[in-house]
């Protein structure tokens, strides 16, 4: 069940850090911006994998 919400976890996830990023104030880095960008990015990709596995076309 967890396999099936894990990429939608990794989008949030990566959303929070792209906040983060906003609510701190963390110009000087771009550690964190690259961090969520690769989170949504992962996130996207296992989200449309389970997608394609439960459809029968």
């Amino acid at each position: 069940m967890i396999k099936h919400y894990a990429g939608l976890l990794l989008i949030v996830l990566g959303a929070l850090a792209l906040i983060m990023t906003r609510l701190k104030a963390l110009d000087s880095s771009n550690t964190l911006l690259a961090t969520g960008l690769l989170f949504i990015v992962a996130g996207i990709g296992l989200h449309i994998r389970s997608i394609k596995r439960e459809s029968r076309y």
